[in-house]
C-alpha cells in the first residue's frame, strides 16, 4: 500500500519537477528533452525573467507586500473589534446586526463587484491600492 502511495505521490510531483528543471533549460530544449535531467543548464533564465519587465521585479514584490500588509492589518483590527462587540457587549439591535453581518458574509463576490467598482470610481480610487486593501477590512476572505 505504501509503495502505491509513493508511486502516486511521484506521479503527482512530476509536473512540478519538470517545471523546475525546465526553468534552467535553454528555450529550444524544453520540449525536445522530455526528461527531468537537463543536458544543458542555463540559470540565466532567472536573471532574464527578473530583468525583462518594464519595472524592476522588486517593485512588484513591494506592491504585493503593501497590499497584503494593509489587508491583513485592516481585517485583523476590524474583525477583532466586531467580534468583541458581538461577544461581550449588549446593545440594542445586536441580533439584527449579527444577522445582517452573516447575510453579507454569504453574498458571493459576483453580487458586489460592480457596485464596488462604481463606488471606487466615484471616490477616485481607480488605479490606486485602496480598492485592493479597503474591501478586505470586513471581507469574508478571512472566514
Amino acid at each position: 500500500m505504501h509503495a502505491g502511495l509513493i508511486g502516486f505521490g511521484l506521479v503527482m510531483l512530476y509536473p512540478l519537477l519538470w517545471m523546475l528543471t525546465s526553468s534552467v533549460k535553454p528555450t529550444d530544449l524544453i520540449f525536445r528533452e522530455p526528461g527531468l535531467l537537463p543536458t544543458t543548464l542555463r540559470p540565466s533564465n532567472y536573471l532574464d525573467g527578473w530583468t525583462s519587465l518594464p519595472r524592476p521585479f522588486h517593485h512588484y514584490i513591494f506592491n504585493s507586500m503593501v497590499i497584503v500588509a494593509g489587508a491583513v492589518v485592516g481585517n485583523l483590527l476590524a474583525c477583532s473589534m466586531a467580534a468583541y462587540a458581538f461577544a461581550r457587549l449588549s446593545f440594542t439591535g445586536r441580533r439584527t446586526f449579527f444577522a445582517v453581518m452573516l447575510a453579507t458574509i454569504m453574498l458571493p463576490i459576483h453580487v458586489v463587484i460592480v457596485p464596488q467598482y462604481i463606488l471606487f470610481n466615484n471616490l477616485g480610487w481607480i488605479n490606486t491600492f485602496y480598492p485592493l486593501i479597503v474591501p478586505k477590512f470586513l471581507a469574508t476572505d478571512a472566514f
